[in-house]
């Protein structure tokens, strides 16, 4: 009886074991969780990239939770995960769909940084597509014709490559050039080398004379501004008398006087000019003798 017994016991004890053992194994590779709390988030992808649910979600390359449900919405995909209340989503995150194999298999990896707020509740993050195998083999065979057509483009270079190379013509003027220009660096190495000491003077002498014309020029500034403040002294000057002699031939137009008579009278005039012509015959008579007089003084 005890003997039935034990085994009993022995038998329990297994079942329990690979109960435990089986509950343990779903929750590893099911991502099931007893006693943890959880939150669910939302994204919007522009493709599921055969993503699935079940996949798992990471947070900055961890294990943080699993994908609850994929639906098209929007012209696009929108994404239902869970994701362990110890893990904090930001609201500026980055969901990524990436490829967890090399043979198939996706996850969703959610990028942030340590700066920036919770994501509030009902938020949908806007994510991207990494491309895998099956994308990159996709945007091969879109290049196929631009690949081609630059396997054209090459080919018709390396062609005119291979004409100009194989012009002897222009391989003898470039020859030529080449030669020239050796022939003209090593002149004027040579020249440099023979005039080296005259070119050294020469700059000696320049920066001599540079700072002689700094120390003329700073002894004559004193005399330049002398004279241009005496120049400016006559040009005030002279403006003045001008302004004078305007108001003097202003008073003379305006006055009344002898020189504005003398000036204006033409009777005047003409008796001065008979005047003076009849002094001119006087003087005349006077100086040839031709005058004579018959005053009788006694």
């Amino acid at each position: 009886m005890k003997e039935q017994q034990r085994n009993e016991i022995k038998v329990g004890l297994t079942v329990v074991t690979g109960l435990i053992i089986i509950l343990v194994g779903f929750s590893y590779f099911k991502d099931w969780s007893v006693g943890r709390s959880e939150y669910s988030i939302r994204m919007h992808f522009p493709t599921s990239a055969g993503l699935d649910v079940g996949d798992k979600v990471s947070v900055n390359g961890v294990r943080a939770g699993k994908v609850l449900s994929v639906d098209l919405r929007n012209g696009g995909v929108d994404v239902e995960a869970v994701i362990s209340s110890d893990v904090e989503v930001k609201e500026h995150a980055i969901p990524v769909i990436q490829m967890l194999e090399l043979m198939g298999g996706k996850k969703i990896d959610i990028v942030q940084g340590a700066d920036g707020a919770p994501l509030p509740a009902g938020v949908v993050l806007e994510g991207r597509v990494d491309p895998d195998v099956a994308g990159a083999l996709g945007l091969l065979g879109d290049m196929q014709g631009n690949v081609k057509d630059i396997g054209v483009q090459a080919d018709s270079l390396l062609r005119s490559i291979n004409a100009i190379v194989g012009d002897q013509q222009f391989i003898s003027s470039l020859k030529e050039t080449v030669n020239n220009l050796h022939a003209v660096s090593s002149e004027l190495r040579g020249y440099m080398g023979r005039n080296g000491a005259n070119i050294e003077k020469l700059t000696v002498n320049v920066v001599s004379l540079t700072g002689r014309m700094d120390t003329l020029l700073a002894e004559l500034q004193p005399a330049v501004s002398g004279s241009l403040e005496k120049s400016d002294a006559v040009l005030s000057g002279a403006d003045s008398l001008i302004t004078e002699v305007r108001t003097l031939v202003r008073e003379v137009r305006d006055s009344r006087g002898l020189l504005h008579t003398a000036l204006h009278d033409t009777t005047l005039v003409h008796r001065l000019d008979r005047m003076l012509v009849k002094l001119d015959t006087l003087s005349s008579i006077l100086i040839e003798g031709e005058f004579t007089t018959n005053i009788d003084l006694f």
